[in-house]
């Protein structure tokens, strides 16, 4: 297949500002194959040539609606169309972190090939973050250190739970080691099938509203309360949906940290604000004008990056998370940070 290849010299620029989008992500067609052929969770259904449905137990709990989702041609047309200079791809859940360890092995290689492939065609316009077979945490390092190599790679993404587990559990750590040995920026991004799913469905409510958004706030208020950070001070990790929960339930968290720590083992010195503030980063994804500036006042201007979620539903429009970034109040400079200056210098971008 013949792709055009994108030139660095090529400027987009939406409204003055270069855009540089680290919350987005890519379904490669084979693996959305794979999960169609799968009779258990998490599998896909194709409901037409382009689009499907994601579902676990039979319920939908992602959806393909437009071929941007796994077509790189029609991805750099959206791109084009929506002002988007700069993408830093992740795969996407449903996830290797959700089948066997051998499908695990095999499709983190093949997805971070393929990814690597779009940004050796695209140079500059497209940046991938790693998958990793986390339940093989041997395979999980060797591909880290392969993939770090393939153009493109500029970081790792892992899901909140593999199979039930979160990934904050001592048995992943090894994982988080190597990255920061490696200066490797970790995104933690929900896992489809979160340790709420059961009290979702109960509720009758979808996973996305609250169940995502908890996983990944769990595992980093466990990462905080065993002092990751302080024992890995060259670690980063991106938090995604706009920290979680966790920006806005810090003052609890730190209670419990003081009130806690011998019930439950609490080995951080720091409390745990200053952890998360001076080690975690957060993407702008809320759709809500009150909590990016509330996230904003806590984390401060240079731990803020721009993403989308695209081309999840669930996110809103990347038209909108644009806009919504004109009412939060940022002066011109603070905004090219958010949009772009704080995502170059975190993942050393060309």
């Amino acid at each position: 297949m013949h792709i055009k290849i994108y030139l660095k010299e090529e400027k987009i620029m939406k409204d003055g500002y270069k855009i540089v989008d680290i919350h987005t992500h890519f379904y490669t067609k084979p693996w959305l194959d794979f999960l169609a052929q799968r009779t258990e969770d998490p599998t896909f259904e194709w409901t037409s040539p382009t689009s499907g449905l994601a579902k676990v137990g039979g319920i939908p709990a992602g959806h393909v609606d437009k071929p941007a989702t796994f077509d790189i041609k029609s991805r750099v047309e959206e791109l084009d169309r929506l002002g988007i200079d700069v993408q830093v791809l992740s795969h996407t859940c449903p996830g290797v972190g959700e089948v066997s360890e051998s499908d695990a092995i095999e499709w983190a290689t093949k997805i971070n090939d393929t990814l690597a492939g779009f940004c050796e065609a695209y140079p500059g316009r497209f940046y991938f973050l790693m998958t990793v077979p986390c339940q093989n945490v041997d395979k999980a390092i060797g591909e880290m250190e392969r993939a770090k190599k393939l153009p493109g790679a500029k970081g790792v993404q892992v899901f909140s739970n593999v199979n039930g587990t979160l990934i904050s559990d001592p048995q992943f750590h090894p994982i988080l080691e190597k990255a920061a040995d490696l200066s490797l920026p970790v995104k933690v991004h929900p896992a489809f099938t979160p340790l709420t799913a059961d009290a979702m469905y109960k509720a009758k409510l979808p996973m996305q509203l609250f169940g995502f958004t908890l996983d990944t706030t769990m595992v980093l208020t466990l990462l905080l309360f065993q002092g990751f950070f302080e024992k890995l001070p060259n670690l980063k990790v991106i938090h995604s949906h706009l920290g979680g929960m966790a920006p806005y339930m810090m003052g609890r968290i730190d209670t419990a940290f003081k009130r806690y720590s011998k019930e439950f083992c609490v080995e951080c010195t720091l409390p745990p604000s200053i952890g998360y503030k001076d080690h975690v980063y957060i993407d702008t994804l809320a759709m809500h004008v009150p909590a990016i500036k509330c996230a904003w006042e806590y984390m401060g201007i240079d731990h803020m990056l721009f993403g989308t979620d695209f081309p999840h539903r669930a996110s809103g429009t990347v038209e909108g998370n644009l806009a919504i970034l004109d009412e939060v109040g940022f002066s011109v400079e603070d905004k090219e940070k958010v949009l772009s200056k704080n995502a170059i210098k975190l993942f050393n971008l060309d």
